[in-house]
């Protein structure tokens, strides 16, 4: 069994997770492991959610490839997901082969609850009608691939593919209140507008909103422009990883986003006051 199967088996049980986590905190002290920040980040969680991304991970590598999210930015936002303490469904605009997918359907393994609406063309679209180069590797379209990376990570129970552009699933999406808002789709001004202006109303109160690509120049001018300082959304958690911004929909008569037992940025093992 390699060293990594021998790290989830680990980390599945309460004491194994309890015995790594303690072994980190005491390496880092003595200087090490400093600069080794993943996979042992998911030892901050608690146990529900590191048992889930463990089960994962013994299925999809924690640094697969084929996504377009980085291993970072993915745990930053299943970190958010399994945590977060609103109720309801989660929706993510831009799905691409279901890496991201599989994350946020471990965290509602996590959970116990809750669904992943997955809306995506899956024919490679980006800004302006244009087509991702890399989809031809898919042959046209990644829908065939996206359900192959559903079933490896085995949470097809907890996924819904919606098949379409983002503006026209948010006329006939059937789901429950939204908790978890991913926007990942279009990355043009206007894009990520469309997707925030039509889909947001139907993010519960206390929801978060997580607009990925934040770094994308147009992204960051809408979000910064047009989000942050809206009525109705607290410009809180804020940053969570490198080119992960999110936000929170307020809840009537609260002053500020709900803060997550251990909340932190991108700073590993704060609470030990340990750093990388």
């Amino acid at each position: 069994m390699s060293a990594g199967k021998v790290y989830y088996a680990l980390c599945r049980t309460r004491a194994g997770h309890s015995a790594a986590r303690l072994a980190v905190r005491a390496l880092r002290r003595c200087g090490l492991l400093r600069g080794f920040r993943l996979p042992l980040e998911i030892l901050t969680m608690d146990h529900a959610a590191v048992r889930s991304a463990m089960r994962l991970w013994s299925r999809v590598h924690w640094s697969a490839g084929d996504g377009m999210m980085p291993s970072e930015q993915l745990l930053a936002i299943y970190r958010l997901a399994a945590t977060w303490p609103a109720e309801g469904d989660t929706v993510e605009l831009g799905a691409w082969v279901g890496l991201t997918t599989s994350y946020l359907a471990t965290a509602c393994r996590a959970r116990g609850r809750g669904t992943v609406f997955a809306v995506d063309t899956f024919a490679g679209t980006r800004e302006g009608g244009a087509r991702y180069p890399s989809v031809a590797r898919f042959g046209g379209n990644t829908l065939r691939a996206f359900h192959e990376q559903i079933r490896r990570a085995d949470v097809e129970r907890y996924v819904v593919p919606l098949v379409g552009y983002t503006a026209d699933v948010a006329a006939r999406y059937t789901g429950g209140p939204i908790r978890v808002l991913l926007i990942d789709a279009d990355h043009s001004y206007d894009g990520v507008r469309q997707d925030f202006e039509l889909w947001s109303p139907l993010v519960a109160p206390g929801g978060v909103i997580i607009f990925h690509d934040y770094d994308v120049p147009e992204v960051r001018r809408f979000v910064d422009a047009e989000v942050r300082g809206r009525a109705g959304i607290t410009p809180s958690p804020g940053p969570v990883a490198p080119n992960v911004m999110a936000v929170t929909k307020r809840v009537a008569g609260a002053d500020r986003a709900p803060r997550l037992a251990g909340q932190r940025r991108h700073e590993p093992f704060a609470a030990a006051g340990t750093t990388s």
